[in-house]
């Protein structure tokens, strides 16, 4: 689990003793994300896929199943922002006669109950496509009336509509999240993502590409499933038909764009962010080394603890390890020579 880097941030202040720390805040976002890659264990960083597809590339989508009318204060979360299902007896305004954005009439007044929640589906389907909010912006809802679904399209192809995040209340079932975004590969070339802090595996359909070792690695023959990097952009020496996924491992980011905290990390990250910040002074001659050098070694000292804390197997993994090494200890012997009169070999 990954908590906001704001809660290092406010420990960081409360330690330094800073009222107000608004003007270190990109500062301190980089020597957090310096610090998780110290650490460096096997859970500071997400394992990620994105795929990548040789024809059009498309967007993600979403769907809803209404099995009977919303019921009143129920509700539907996209990206943290809440639509809610009222009776229009109890619907509340900012304006008199204006309803607030994000409510929902239900419409009672038919006697038909399809008809009934083909009214409020549309409603609703009207309310997230004229929704002024930035988190819904991008994101389309369509309903067919007879149907029970709600479908919810990102207007923008390629992988970045697969994070959108969504949640609802009882009433309404999710029979699919934000899913289905693909990257375009062009000519050859793909665009690794933003967020990358490492390349685990590509897979074209299901065979498993690998790096080129070629000193001129523009001669590699077509004929080889071979890749090689340049810059941001892997170069495939096959031109494939079949989608291309990337394996990787990502920093995760908060909705403000600051690098997320693994839990268990923060205090290690925030006498990173303290010896560093305290490190300016002290080059300017106002720190006395002391304090410097203190805040060194407590950083030194938490981030073996939060690698060791994360690398440390589980109880799972653990009865995996003693399976392993019982499966290697020789078979003992049932009649063991006179001398010793023990099982010992």
């Amino acid at each position: 689990m990954h908590v906001p880097v704001n809660r290092v941030f406010n420990n960081v202040a409360r330690n330094l003793g800073l009222n107000n720390y608004n003007n270190n805040i990109d500062s301190w976002a980089e020597w957090a994300f310096e610090a998780e890659q110290y650490i460096g264990s096997n859970k500071t960083f997400l394992q990620k896929e994105i795929t990548y597809s040789s024809g059009e590339p498309t967007a993600a989508t979403a769907k809803i199943e209404f099995s009977s009318l919303p019921s009143d204060k129920s509700w539907v979360e996209i990206n943290s922002t809440r639509f809610i299902f009222r009776e229009p007896l109890v619907t509340q305004t900012a304006v008199p006669g204006v309803p607030i954005i994000n409510t929902i009439d239900l419409d009672d007044t038919i006697v038909s109950i399809q008809t009934d929640l083909d009214t409020t589906l549309g409603n609703f389907v009207n309310k997230i496509n004229d929704s002024y909010y930035y988190t819904v912006k991008g994101i389309t809802a369509a309903h067919t009336a007879g149907d029970s679904f709600v479908t919810f399209t990102f207007v923008k192809t390629g992988d970045k509509g697969n994070h959108i995040t969504l949640d609802s209340s009882g009433d309404a079932k999710i029979t699919k999240y934000f899913s289905g975004g693909k990257e375009r590969m062009h000519n050859k070339q793909i665009r690794l993502p933003d967020n990358m802090v490492k390349l685990l595996s590509i897979r074209a359909g299901n065979t498993i590409v690998q790096p080129t070792s070629s000193q001129y690695k523009s001669k590699v023959s077509s004929l080889l499933d071979r890749y090689y990097i340049n810059g941001n952009r892997v170069n495939f020496t096959t031109d494939y038909t079949e989608d291309v996924v990337v394996s990787y491992l990502a920093v995760p980011l908060s909705p403000e764009g600051f690098p997320m905290i693994l839990q268990g990390h923060e205090e290690a990250v925030a006498f990173y962010i303290m010896w560093k910040y305290k490190s300016i002074g002290y080059y300017a001659g106002e720190v006395p080394q002391y304090i410097v050098k203190d805040l060194e070694r407590r950083w030194y000292q938490l981030c073996g603890k939060a690698r060791g804390d994360d690398n440390m197997p589980n109880s799972i993994e653990l009865l995996k390890i003693g399976k392993m090494w019982n499966a290697k200890v020789p078979i003992t012997s049932f009649n063991p020579p006179l001398y010793d009169g023990l099982n010992s070999y």
